[in-house]
């Protein structure tokens, strides 16, 4: 994913951004995992800015996308056995979550000061064999770099469409073009467009501190499921996993990006628009999501069961459109 050093520079070419962008290049895990995305870094306060990293691959660790709506950063200096020290900078996803909690930290041996313009990670102490970039405890980074690049990801925005099938009575949604044109085009049989749809943010768009990354998993057809749910709650996706992990099966991390809305009231942030989830109350679990209260009302009636944040049981935030 591409990222950005805000250069910003003057008329005569001498002026240089505060806060400046880096790009992770080739960094590769242990066991075959990868990590990409950036993340913006002020070097006069020692402070990240923001951040969109996503851990995907390897074996016994779910995928996770990094960003400020569920994890939080540090940065600094620490001293190493051979002498000297490194800097780093580290995300904390579900922080204070117990063991859903997910630490990704990154060392280097310089400072992140745009005096170099690329620099690999520090990898393994030379004395006592630390191993200084990670995944959590147990995997950590065998090859990779940080480069200076200049600008910050994109904001991208993508349609949210609804399908239904009318012979398993059940709900589904997609932002990825090549698979609503496979529904459309009845390469996957049996779904129709139901008219109802919203916006969010595409993955790997610049996060604001309320964004998330929805997860999507596939419940299984060997348990009776053949349906699908989504969540904006890294912590909910990570309790689908390890308490439904043999029924469902996690295909994204992040099929989109979602603001989240206030975990007591509900309410949703400025410029957008509650999302609410509803669910079928039968053994084949389905969910359905809607902006609209209406036709939450209708399922209701039908019933289904609100699930959501706040007296009103909003679930997620949509982009607002005119």
């Amino acid at each position: 994913m591409a990222i950005a050093f805000a250069s910003l520079m003057g008329a005569v070419g001498s002026a240089r951004a505060v806060t400046q962008y880096w790009a992770l290049q080739g960094v590769v895990l242990n066991d075959g995992g990868t990590v990409t995305g950036s993340f913006g870094y002020d070097y006069v306060a020692s402070q990240l800015t923001t951040w969109n990293i996503r851990v995907q691959g390897g074996s016994g660790s779910l995928p996770f996308t990094f960003v400020p709506g569920n994890s939080a950063p540090s940065a600094g200096g620490i001293g190493i056995s051979g002498g000297g020290q490194v800097y780093f900078v580290e995300f904390l996803g579900n922080a204070g979550s117990g063991p859903a909690e997910r630490d990704l930290f990154l060392s280097m041996a310089h400072d992140l000061d745009g005096t170099l313009t690329t620099q690999p990670l520090y990898l393994v102490d030379p004395v006592d064999g630390t191993h200084y970039s990670s995944d959590g405890p147990f995997r950590y980074v065998v090859a990779g770099s940080l480069m200076l690049v200049p600008f910050p990801p994109p904001v991208g925005l993508v349609d949210v469409v609804e399908f239904y099938h009318a012979g398993f009575d059940h709900y589904f949604m997609s932002a990825d073009p090549p698979e609503i044109n496979a529904l459309d085009t009845g390469y996957f049989s049996g779904w129709a467009r139901t008219g109802q749809q919203f916006q969010a943010y595409a993955t790997g768009s610049s996060a604001g501190p309320t964004m998330n990354p929805v997860c999507r998993y596939y419940g299984l057809p060997s348990a009776g499921l053949d349906s699908h749910f989504y969540s904006a709650s890294s912590v909910e996706c990570w309790e689908v996993n390890e308490y439904f992990g043999t029924e469902w099966q996690i295909e994204s991390d992040n099929v989109f990006q979602i603001d989240l809305p206030n975990a007591t009231t509900g309410a949703c942030p400025g410029g957008t628009i509650p999302v609410y989830r509803v669910f079928n109350h039968r053994a084949d679990a389905n969910h359905r999501y809607t902006t609209s209260t209406v036709i939450r009302a209708q399922m209701e009636a039908a019933g289904w069961i609100r699930e959501g944040y706040g007296p009103n049981a909003t679930i997620m935030c949509a982009v607002a459109t005119p």
